[in-house]
């Protein structure tokens, strides 16, 4: 970033001497004192840019703090500003409270810009995937799993989608097939009569204390001091979604967005969030893996 500031304000040097050199040629002068001050600002604006401020969860801090030393030398400034849910930082991204936002993954962000006329993408590189699993601290399987029990699962369109997925590969329950994006009302089949609660993703792992079962991220069980690997069963799609750096559409391809997102790509952030949430990450090689 900084030879991009430097080469901008070369070009500024230029464009200086060129005014000097016309100084008595009026016509000249006149559009060299034009072409100033656009030069100016400009670099200017390159500058204002390097200061980002970023939101995010208590669980995507970790990744912030592993990625912000690589980009600070990169001659960013940054802020982390916590939010308790997922939900609160899109809309804080989405009104220009924050930059960029941390922890969403990507089609949970599409269904944010549905449902609330956002304006957010995400950036390129993808940075890592996670899971969701149907948990229980009272039962070891699916079949053990009483007549009537209550499944707590998250209430937003498309983690929801996912996690009655689950159910339905555990044999639990069965979903209409014309349906793309399943909600409750989408179960057609439900032999022990499950009562299946949707709820803020982020409260799925407390349910567990009160209910014979959950659908839950990795992230929020490892967040809780629970075993990420403990689950009944997992999703099979969640390759598909990524997570990384959410920005407004029109920052997506900014030099500011991008270089944050290929913090990814360095071994020693992976290692410090494999550190921190062991098994609970997987990183893309390349963006291909997620289509």
């Amino acid at each position: 970033m900084k030879k991009r500031v430097l080469q901008r304000l070369l070009t500024l040097a230029v464009v200086g001497s060129m005014v000097l050199a016309g100084a008595g040629c009026g016509a000249k002068q006149e559009e060299a004192d034009t072409a100033k001050p656009a030069v100016e600002e400009e670099a200017q604006e390159t500058v204002e840019k390097a200061d980002i401020v970023i939101g995010g969860t208590a669980i995507s801090e970790i990744t912030y703090e592993a990625i912000r030393p690589y980009y600070e030398e990169m001659g960013y400034t940054t802020e982390f500003v916590m939010f308790d849910a997922n939900p609160v930082v899109l809309e804080a991204c989405n009104s220009g409270e924050v930059d960029m936002a941390l922890g969403q993954h990507k089609k949970f962000v599409e269904s944010f810009n549905e449902s609330s006329g956002g304006e957010l993408a995400m950036a390129k590189p993808y940075g890592y995937y996670t899971g969701i699993g149907l948990y229980s601290d009272k039962y070891a399987s699916a079949d053990e799993l009483p007549e009537g029990a209550q499944i707590a699962i998250m209430n937003d369109a498309m983690n929801m989608d996912i996690a009655l997925r689950i159910l339905e590969d555990c044999g639990l329950i069965k979903i209409d097939e014309s349906i793309e994006v399943a909600t409750i009302a989408d179960i057609i089949e439900n032999p022990k009569n499950l009562e299946i609660i949707d709820m803020d993703q982020a409260q799925t792992v407390t349910a567990l204390e009160d209910m014979d079962g959950a659908c839950v991220f990795f992230t929020h069980m490892a967040n809780a001091g629970k075993d990420p690997a403990s689950y009944i069963e997992r999703d099979s799609q969640m390759i598909k979604y990524p997570m990384g750096v959410i920005v407004k559409e029109a920052d997506a391809k900014s030099d500011w967005a991008v270089d944050f997102a290929e913090g990814f790509k360095i071994q020693a952030v992976r290692d410090e969030i494999n550190t921190a949430f062991p098994g609970v990450f997987e990183f893309y090689e390349n963006d291909e893996q997620a289509e």
